[in-house]
């Protein structure tokens, strides 16, 4: 026999009579534990079942006291609508002052006792009370509404020959017939109204009374009624609600607690106190004397009546409740019994598991952590110092295992992060230049061609600035969906940044493929997005660069995408563009254009502002004069200013320019003071993105302060797409320039985004006719439709009118009859220096020289 066999069985021995001795402690103790656990729970599921006894008796009384306070409330509630109630009351004086039993007035009075019963059914039915009745001022009955079974029947006192006769009919029937005096008694009512209570209680409020009935127990709700405080009693009024077997077997069948009226008590039946011991209570007051019996658990309470008390009882059979305790009983001793053989059971394979292998699995766990396999390392449970040892070598395992884990999981991350976009969880420029760096060694490989599209989202800063950034990024997630599901399988979509996102399209057959998926795109964007319940609808410019045509490696395919896609914005936006030689010059030339702007800005002395003089059309005086900013470059020359504004705009030297425009424009209007011309206004244009700048409108109030001209004086001229930008927001700062003072001009009208809707809205002083519709007067149709609409819309929202690009006499004539305010064109003047401007107004305007 080997040394290790020898080992292994000295072990097993030590462990089975380890094993053995441990098991023998634990039955003992747990047999133990168990037997007193079996009476404790015997004990209490005794008290248990007595205490749940007491609880159901009380919470039956309480029950039916509440149920006796909603009868008594409905009883009250039932007869207290006669005090306001007109009709009623007007019936009852009737009855009072007419009735006589020896001239009676069958057809007067038979007809208001009727209304009167068909009120009084009304009110019970609704209460879901058993009888109403209605006595005249002589406590004589009137009329009264009995229920027998389920079915109402309606009764009133009638006379005939002096002889009284009872009427009677049912709810269901029409007609009423004499009925003998008897059935009062059976219904419980009397000719003559009994008092059992003083006639001050009725008056002051509405009297409960109950009253013993054979094995029921009669409510009924009393109420006098007075017209004033000193005159005799009119009417009184009475309700009842019989609490009979049916009412006490109902509650007893859903309380499942058998409850009894009685008039007398048991012997040996003790009372426990009154259903109601004061006015205020609600039911019994706790705790509640339970009695016990061979045969039940019962307690009794009473309740005073005008002929004695009478005497409720809740009742609980013992034989029930001794049933189920039994039944308990057995399925707790048979609970413990399971429990305990489960017990052993149990803890005779703990031992077995703990005491046998121990040291074996720990020879194991350190060899699995010696080999890096950490999935078979197990815990042992022993409940010693080797299960210690085994926790620590676990828990070792997991550490090494879970740093692991974590450095390859920080990895992947790390490595998803820097190949994709947080926003979108689309691939980044990263990732796309990666990706096209292999596609495009695949496709020289295999001699194809594969296409580059560059994706920029047009208005994307609109609604950035008006929206907020939040709105931005929702609205690009919806972007980055909707491109996904329409990107090929074997294309790439990336966002690379902003709103811009590339495309790559591999084994392509032909540029007219590029074109319809391109166009795809741009149809994508049709359809608005919903952003937070607010449609928002973008368009896209696309650029297109095609491999090996415009580039044979990722930066300069990139590159030229790029540059295509701007072309595609210049051309009207909406719009794709495939790179071209051409393109890439007209952009370098832009690219130069913007530098020399950059530089002109910081000279500071390329830019001139020449001013058109405005003529009024009905005296032929200057008016007043627009604004028009040069820019005399040293190496472009002259360049107009539909050529560089944008570029400004584009790069934000737009605030720059403008803040000249409008210190220069101001101080030269005020200058003309110096040479004795004062104009109405000088107009100066002003850029939309200078109208969004928070810090446009303090500058403005700073530049009119330092030089001096008054609100009235200046016109900012705008364009009708800032009001298409955000109509909103535009409202609201033209509004502010027109409580400063300031004149507003729609420069070039009619060919923009206004509508009539608009129009009506904005506060603005002044509409400028585009040029375009001043060149067909007076012979175009088109034209002179468009002119008069325009004079039409001023004058009914009495604004002003300038007409630009006048050139002809024909055309002033036409406009000056057709109402128009300003004649602006070279028929009077081009745009002229300051010094000519002056020259020109002194001949223009003789005399004082002043603008009328």
């Amino acid at each position: 026999m080997s040394l290790q066999n020898m080992k292994t069985m000295k072990l097993n021995k030590r462990i089975k009579s380890l094993s053995t001795r441990f098991a023998v402690l634990v039955t003992l103790g747990g047999t133990l534990v168990l037997s007193a656990l079996g009476f404790y729970f015997d004990q209490f599921l005794q008290h248990s079942f007595k205490d749940n006894a007491q609880s159901r008796v009380q919470h039956a009384f309480e029950r039916l006291a509440f149920n006796i306070s909603q009868v008594e409330f409905n009883l009250q509630e039932g007869i207290s609508f006669i005090r306001n109630h007109e009709p009623t009351l007007a019936s009852i004086a009737l009855i009072n002052n007419y009735e006589d039993k020896n001239t009676y007035n069958t057809f007067l009075l038979d007809e208001e006792k009727k209304a009167l019963a068909e009120e009084l059914l009304k009110r019970v039915k609704l209460s879901f009370n058993d009888t109403i009745a209605l006595y005249n001022q002589n406590s004589e009955l009137i009329a009264y509404v009995a229920r027998d079974h389920q079915d109402y029947h309606l009764n009133f006192i009638s006379y005939d020959n002096s002889q009284i006769q009872l009427m009677r009919r049912w709810e269901y029937q029409s007609e009423y017939q004499k009925t003998p005096l008897d059935k009062l008694e059976k219904d419980v009512m009397a000719l003559r109204h009994q008092m059992f209570y003083g006639n001050k209680e009725v008056e002051e409020k509405i009297l409960v009374t109950y009253q013993k009935r054979e094995h029921a127990l009669d409510m009924r709700s009393h109420m006098s009624i007075r017209l004033s405080p000193n005159q005799p009693q009119t009417a009184h009024i009475e309700m009842s609600r019989i609490l009979d077997e049916d009412f006490f077997r109902q509650l007893s069948e859903n309380l499942n607690v058998n409850l009894t009226l009685s008039q007398a008590l048991t012997s040996g039946n003790l009372i426990s106190g009154d259903l109601f011991p004061d006015s205020g209570s609600q039911g019994p007051s706790r705790p509640l004397r339970i009695q016990e019996s061979s045969e039940a658990y019962h307690a009794s309470l009473k309740i005073d009546s005008l002929d004695g008390p009478v005497y409720l009882t809740a009742s609980l059979a013992r034989g029930d409740i001794k049933q189920i305790l039994e039944a308990s009983q057995q399925q707790f001793l048979l609970l413990l019994l399971l429990a305990a053989v489960f017990s052993l059971l149990f803890i005779y394979l703990i031992i077995h598991r703990s005491l046998q292998r121990p040291l074996h699995a720990l020879m194991e766990q350190i060899e699995h952590i010696e080999h890096r396999d950490y999935r078979h390392a197990k815990q042992l449970t022993t409940g010693d110092e080797l299960e210690t040892v085994s926790a620590k070598l676990n828990q070792l395992a997991r550490s090494v295992q879970e740093r692991e884990q974590d450095l390859v999981n920080s990895k992947a991350k790390l490595e998803y992060m820097s190949n994709h976009d947080v926003l979108t969880n689309l691939p980044n420029r990263r990732f796309f230049a990666h990706r096209l760096e292999y596609s495009l060694k695949q496709a020289q490989s295999k001699q194809t061609q594969l296409a580059v599209m560059f994706i920029d989202l047009d208005q994307f800063k609109q609604v950035n600035d008006t929206q907020g950034h939040h709105i931005g990024d929702l609205l690009l997630t919806q972007v980055a969906e909707r491109l996904r599901s329409y990107v090929g399988r074997q294309d790439t979509l990336a966002r690379i940044g902003g709103d811009e996102f590339n495309i790559l399209i591999e084994d392509l057959t032909s540029c007219q493929q590029l074109a319809i998926i391109a166009q795809k795109y741009i149809q994508m964007f049709s359809e608005p997005f919903t952003v937070q319940g607010q449609e928002i609808t973008i368009s896209s410019s696309i650029g297109i660069a095609l491999y090996p045509r415009d580039g044979t490696d990722s930066v300069d395919l990139i590159k030229n995408a790029d540059l295509a896609m701007y072309q595609a914005k210049e051309q009207g936006r909406n719009n794709f563009c495939f790179f071209s030689d051409d393109l890439f010059e007209q952009l370098s030339e832009k690219t130069e254009m913007t530098y020399e702007l950059r530089q002109a800005i910081q000279a500071g002395d390329q830019f001139v502002l020449h001013y058109q003089p405005k003529v009024c059309a009905g005296s032929g005086r200057v008016a007043s004069m627009e604004a028009l900013i040069r820019w005399i470059s040293p190496k472009f020359g002259f360049v107009p200013p539909d050529k560089f504004i944008s570029l400004a705009e584009e790069s934000g030297m737009i605030h720059t320019i403008g803040k000249w425009v409008l210190e220069q424009g101001c101080h030269d209007y005020m200058r003309l003071q110096e040479h004795n011309i004062t104009l109405e206004h000088v107009g100066i244009n002003v850029s939309n993105i200078q109208l969004q700048n928070e810090l446009f409108i303090p500058e403005l109030m700073r530049v009119m302060k330092e030089s001096g001209i008054q609100a009235k004086q200046l016109e900012l001229e705008i364009t009708e797409s800032y009001i298409a930008t955000d109509a909103d927001s535009a409202i609201k700062t033209l509004q502010t320039f027109r409580d400063m003072g300031l004149g507003i001009a729609i420069d070039d009208f009619g060919t923009g985004y206004s509508s009539m809707s608009y129009l009506q809205k904005l506060p603005i002083s002044r509409l400028k006719i585009d040029k375009s519709f001043v060149d067909g007067l007076p012979h175009d149709s088109d034209s002179i439709a468009i002119v008069n609409a325009i004079m039409s819309l001023t004058e009914n929202f009495k604004l002003e009118v300038t007409a630009e690009g006048v050139e002809y006499q024909e055309q002033l004539e036409f406009l000056a009859q057709a109402g128009c305010d300003e004649i602006q064109g070279y028929y009077f003047s081009k745009p002229l220096p300051f010094d000519q401007l002056v020259e020109f107004c002194q001949a223009r305007n003789p005399g004082n020289l002043r603008a009328l």
